[in-house]
């Protein structure tokens, strides 16, 4: 049975009398809809004339109104899905790409409208949003507009790969229904075929492949033949040479087997495509991997971008991670994924959320978007640079396995006998052993005669002052390390280990304030013209270029800079005359990518002075972490004695 045809509008206006448990009037449907109730009686007679298919009506009762009669329940809500409503932006936006990748003609503005049941403001935001996601981001699309009308540049690969992101975005791991059956584009028995011949191939090869990597491959192959059935083939390119026998001798068993079940023929071109793909997807035997080997398993210019990453850490933040065998095996692996044609990493849930559990990782990650522009030429998206300072967050926590000098050196005080404290001992180096180093065990009444000039941590059963040295911490424990004890103690080595990456700086936020540029009840409300405000005391006074502001209005439209609520700091590591803020408050609080704002921090620094970002952020957004103060209006001086 065929979907169900109808306007976008008629297709709200089903929904609503659906989702009713009794009758609605036509004038409540009417005012929903921002219609007249001769609108609403005219799409009831063509909704019910497409209604005839399946055994449901919409019948009308005098005074009460109408009520949705349906006899298969089931089948009709198989043939009308409620998720194929563009309710929201996004849905907008993924239908207007959907339509504009399989379209054989330029796609009329006017007809969009009526279509999608919007305004021309609105349908012009989406397609700006559109260009912002596709056209100036990766696969780089061309969007052409001539006249009233809108298409996609007639690239073959790039349509597929926008299509496969469609799909895969929606993709569902926890079951076997997925995404595609919304678009009626993929036929369900198809796709299942295709995933059980891919499946079945790569056992018998024992072939290894990321998950995200084997729902792209099944996509591009379910998109390739319905593309090839309705006479678009990627265009003929010189053979490739197929170096990796084993990989290529599985391709042609996956195209055989799909050639025997659908009756078709692929061309070279397209088994070519498919081959690069499974060379750049599958897992490399990790246990063969080293320093030593890299070389025979990673392109020359996939070496030369990790190198320079790391040497790029160490300049800028002087951490030093290139020991690291583990980290600099999966940089290269991420590099390498990073290089597969329409790559997709897998969403790890609220991405603002991850950022402020990675603040200090994430500025360490976004240096590599000097790497990724100077070798593939783009800047990576959020996704990708979240999966990176994941990536980063490993290798700092290896960071003290390796350096074992940098260590919390710890001392451990306790009123009880030797077994009790040698028992403490064992408890902190079997859960903090990478972090803490026990220097000591001692009672008591020996700590008058102690030197603790070279220690971080003292752990203290009693509730007496162990010593007066002011770089030492206290922590008082139970005996016998409850779980508050080792809370406590956790967030202290979190705290000392994001310490550790600015322990050299001397500067901090209260001594940069006082000089800062400050800017009371600003009435400017949007993100682009706040940053261009802010960035022209900078730019003004000589202490940075252009290519300062550049830096800012980039990264703030693929990694924003307002991923919490609460004092929003701006910020760029291009290279500044002097290290220097500047404070805005604003008359009334704004929106800033779905975080209310009032006060707006912006900082350049000298060269010198890099790992100083890492500090501020730490003393901004977890130091003075404190939403509700933030929420009200503050002046200059209330706003400093805050700060110090």
């Amino acid at each position: 049975m065929e979907p169900i045809t109808l306007s976008l509008r008629q297709r709200k206006l089903l929904n609503l009398i659906q989702n009713q448990t009794t009758h609605i009037t036509g004038q409540a449907l009417a005012k929903q809809l921002n219609v007249s109730p001769r609108t609403i009686r005219s799409d009831i007679v063509e909704i019910n004339r497409c209604l005839v298919s399946c055994d449901a009506k919409i019948s009308a009762e005098r005074s009460k109104g109408y009520y949705l009669e349906c006899a298969d329940v089931t089948g009709f809500q198989e043939l009308f899905k409620t998720d194929d409503l563009l309710l929201t932006r996004e849905d907008r936006i993924r239908y207007l790409t959907f339509q504009l990748c399989l379209s054989e003609l330029p796609l009329n503005q006017y007809d969009l409208e009526d279509e999608m049941y919007v305004s021309k403001t609105t349908l012009e935001n989406d397609i700006a949003t559109l260009k912002r996601k596709y056209t100036l981001a990766p696969p780089h699309i061309e969007l052409i507009h001539i006249g009233d009308t809108w298409e996609f540049e007639a690239n073959e690969a790039k349509r597929r790969t926008l299509l496969n992101y469609l799909f895969h975005s929606d993709w569902d791991y926890n079951t076997t229904g997925n995404a595609y059956y919304s678009y009626h584009f993929l036929d369900d028995n198809i796709m299942d075929m295709i995933m059980k011949n891919t499946a079945r191939l790569l056992l018998k090869y024992d072939f290894q492949i990321e998950d995200s990597n084997l729902v792209t491959l099944n996509l591009s192959l379910a998109i390739m033949y319905y593309r090839m059935m309705s006479g678009h083939t990627l265009p003929e390119t010189d053979a490739l040479p197929h170096d990796n026998v084993e990989i290529w001798n599985l391709c042609e068993e996956i195209f055989a087997g799909l050639e025997t079940e659908l009756s078709c023929s692929f061309p070279p071109q397209e088994k070519d495509k498919i081959y690069q793909h499974l060379c750049n997807s599958h897992l490399l035997d990790a246990s063969k991997l080293n320093f030593q080997t890299v070389a025979e398993y990673f392109d020359t210019n996939t070496l030369l971008m990790a190198d320079s990453y790391l040497k790029l850490i160490d300049s800028a933040f002087h951490l030093d991670l290139s020991e690291d065998e583990d980290f600099y095996i999966t940089l290269l692996q991420y590099i390498r994924h990073l290089k597969i044609p329409g790559h997709i990493f897998n969403s790890q849930g609220n991405p603002n959320l991850l950022r402020r559990n990675l603040l200090m990782e994430s500025e360490i990650a976004y240096l590599f978007q000097q790497i990724s522009s100077e070798y593939m030429g783009y800047y990576l998206d959020e996704a990708d640079l979240l999966y990176l300072a994941l990536c980063v967050s490993g290798a700092l926590e290896g960071y003290w396995s390796n350096h074992p000098a940098q260590r919390i050196r710890t001392v451990i005080c306790c009123h009880l006998n030797l077994p009790a404290i040698w028992a403490i001992k064992r408890k902190i180096l079997c859960s903090f052993g990478n972090y803490i180093n026990v220097t000591a065990l001692m009672p008591i009444n020996a700590r008058s005669t102690y030197d603790f000039s070279d220690t971080d941590l003292v752990l203290t059963t009693v509730k007496k002052q162990i010593t007066n040295q002011p770089h030492v911490q206290t922590l008082h424990i139970s005996p016998d390390m409850t779980r508050r004890d080792y809370s406590e103690i956790q967030q202290f080595v979190s705290d000392t280990c994001l310490k550790f990456l600015f322990r050299q700086q001397e500067k901090s936020l209260s001594g940069l304030l006082p000089a800062a540029y400050w800017h009371e009840n600003l009435q400017v409300t949007g993100r682009f013209p706040i940053i261009e405000y802010l960035a022209s005391d900078f730019i003004s006074d000589h202490l940075v270029s252009p290519a300062y502001l550049e830096d800012l209005l980039r990264r703030e439209s693929i990694y924003t800079y307002g991923f919490q609520p609460g004092a929003l700091f701006l910020y760029s590591l291009v290279p500044a005359a002097r290290t220097q803020l500047s404070v805005a408050t604003l008359k009334h609080r704004i929106l800033w990518n779905s975080s209310k704002i009032r006060v707006i921090i912006m900082a350049c620094f000298a060269p010198s002075e890099e790992p100083l970002l890492l500090k501020l952020l730490h003393e901004i957004y977890i130091d003075h972490d404190n939403l509700d103060y933030f929420r009200k209006e503050h002046s200059k001086e209330e706003l400093l004695d805050f700060f110090l």
